[in-house]
This record gives C-alpha cells, sequence and structure tokens, in this order.
C-alpha cells in the first residue's frame, strides 16, 4: 500500500512509531520501502538513532500480535516516559533481584493493553478485479463503489473509530459517497500520493501507471498533490477533471460520460484515437496488440461500443474504426 510522505526529519520516536509507512517497512519491507528508507537514513545520519528505537518498539508490540489505535499507543508512550526516572530507584525481591520500575511498569501496561485490545484489531478489507471484470462494492458506510478491470480497493473496517473514512485504489474506480450526518470526511489516496477528500459526491479515479485522473461528476472534492508549488491542494467543480503526471497536474472541463460511461459497461467515444483504445484494451482485458502501420494509431472516432468479454470490445473497435483485427494465438494483429 502507498502512503503520503510527512516531513521525516522532524518526527521523534513517538512519531515514527505511529506512522503507517515506517510501520509497514518494519513489518513488512519490500524493495522499494527499502530503497526509501536506506537513502533517508544516509541523508539524515543524526536521525539513526531514533530510527533504531522506533523500529525495535515497532517489532516488540508486532511479536505481540495486537494493534492499537494512534491514540491509544501515544497513552501507552507517554505513561512509560511520564514513568521513566533518569535514576530509577531499585527493589528488592525474595530472591534479591533488582527489578526497575520504570520497565516493571511499562511491561504491565503492555500487557494489560494486549488483553483489553486483541478483540479490536481492524480487518483490512481488499477487493481485486481480473482482466475485463467490474464489480460493485458496498463500503461500511453504505456508499457505493464500481471497481473497474484490474484495479485494486483497500480500507480498514474500523471507520467508525476514524476521523475520516479512508479508502486506497489502485486501477480505476467510481464512487458514490454518502454524506454522513456527523460530516466524517472521506478520503481516497492513489499510489501517487494523490489525496481526494469529499463529503458527499460522485466522482471517477483513474490511477495506472504513469498518471492519475480524477473526474467529478457532481459536488464538490478537494484535491491534494505531493509537489513543492504552493498550489498543492485544489477544489474542483461539477464538470471538471484533473489530471497528474510527471509531478505536474492540470484541471479542464470535460463532458464526464466519456470517463465514467465504463460503470453502466457502455464506452462513450468523443474523437478518440485508435491509439487510447488500444491503451484501453491492455489495461482493461489484458489484451496483446501487434500494429504494422504505426499512422493508423492516430485515426479517431466517435460514438458507443458496448462493454463486455475482450473479443467482443476488440470486434466492435474493428468495426468502429473501420479496420482488420485478426486475432493470432494469444494476441491481435492490427493491419
Amino acid at each position: 500500500m502507498n502512503y503520503p510522505k510527512p516531513n521525516y526529519q522532524e518526527f521523534s520516536v513517538e512519531d515514527f512509531i505511529l506512522d503507517p509507512f515506517f510501520k509497514e517497512w518494519v513489518n513488512h519491507s519490500t524493495p522499494e520501502s527499502d530503497e526509501f528508507w536506506m537513502k533517508w537514513k544516509e541523508a539524515h545520519p543524526d536521525k539513526l538513532e531514533v530510527i533504531e528505537e522506533a523500529r525495535i518498539t515497532v517489532l516488540t508490540l508486532e511479536e505481540s500480535k495486537f494493534s492499537l489505535e494512534n491514540e491509544e499507543l501515544k497513552a501507552i508512550w507517554n505513561s512509560v516516559k511520564s514513568n521513566s526516572d533518569p535514576n530509577p530507584k531499585p527493589f528488592e525481591t525474595s530472591r534479591n533481584k533488582r527489578i526497575f520500575w520504570p520497565y516493571a511498569a511499562a511491561t504491565a501496561l503492555i500487557f494489560m493493553v494486549i488483553g483489553i485490545y486483541w478483540v479490536r484489531m481492524p480487518n483490512e478489507i481488499v477487493y481485486v478485479t481480473e482482466f475485463g471484470e467490474t464489480r460493485e462494492i458496498i463500503l461500511p458506510d453504505s456508499s457505493t463503489v464500481i471497481l473497474n478491470a484490474s484495479s485494486k480497493l483497500t480500507f480498514n473496517d474500523n471507520w467508525e473509530e476514524k476521523a475520516a473514512r479512508e479508502i486506497w485504489i489502485e486501477g480505476e474506480a467510481f464512487f458514490d459517497v454518502k454524506h454522513m450526518q456527523d460530516h466524517q470526511p472521506f478520503k481516497v489516496w492513489s499510489s501517487k500520493g494523490i489525496g481526494i477528500e469529499v463529503l458527499g459526491t460522485e466522482f471517477n479515479v483513474y490511477n495506472r501507471s504513469d498518471e492519475t485522473e480524477v473526474v467529478l461528476n457532481s459536488g464538490v472534492v478537494s484535491l491534494s498533490f505531493p509537489v513543492k508549488e504552493k498550489e498543492g491542494k485544489i477544489l474542483m467543480k461539477p464538470g471538471e477533471m484533473v489530471q497528474f503526471k510527471d509531478s505536474k497536474f492540470q484541471k479542464k472541463e470535460v463532458n464526464t460520460s466519456l470517463y465514467t460511461s465504463w460503470k453502466d459497461d457502455v464506452l462513450h467515444l468523443d474523437e478518440t484515437s485508435l491509439k487510447e483504445i488500444i491503451k484501453m484494451a491492455n489495461t482493461n482485458y489484458g489484451i496483446q496488440i501487434e500494429i504494422q502501420n504505426q499512422e493508423i494509431l492516430e485515426i479517431t472516432a466517435s460514438g458507443s461500443m458496448p462493454l463486455s468479454d475482450a473479443a467482443n470490445f476488440m470486434k466492435q473497435v474493428s468495426m468502429i474504426f473501420n479496420i482488420e483485427i485478426v486475432k493470432e494465438e494469444n494476441k491481435y494483429l492490427i493491419k
């Protein structure tokens, strides 16, 4: 899962312990996270001691097999710190063993919390669609998501305990968000670190390998971007699309049905190029396409076509663009 990266240089041990990206790296490292933290430690040698203390603490909690909310973990941390004395006084046991009160208190507190919160561990819910598959998902707050092909949706199921309802999306999805009486925000995070915050609205998120697009049907959303410019956060109005690519974003007015009709199993075209259609075929259906004449990629078409399986999709493309498409083993050849 991808998380927004805060300014770690100002982090204390407590901040690192509570940070989702840091905890995921300690417990379930990946080549990408290893590379990030290796470079970060090299650039900030003064934080090595803080990093190591936080890492050991996270591992200790993981071994205990329980999960705490941030506020609960803060309370434990503060309690341990408040009980710490630079010159702790030992006491004598029946066997004359010297035990220091702060460590005993901290240990007792942690094990007490283990018993209390064992049954309150949040569950991570993951939905994944295959090539050519779409899926409608009802979220815990009764909001709905239509997940497009070859996509992944992730969230934790303890929203009632959170300040915001949060979801992570890889691929493409259409959201119909319910407004809550307590105005609890709804946030969607893309793998590029883009944050989409709403209260109640309909919008489409396209988050593939090289770009992210957000199209707003109704309501108002706030977008935040991982860029240094002052305009790293903007508001969208219905009928607008924001594209984010190569660390730059742009906003423009669009016909939203061109970007959201897929959820109704229909694809609307408006001078759409064959190049765009081939990209969609590869992304949504996993179709491999070979093109003999590259010039035809610039051909455009307008209209609509039904969406079903890969074979019918390519048949519709052949008819609409008036081109010959031949299937050869596991790929299609456009002549």
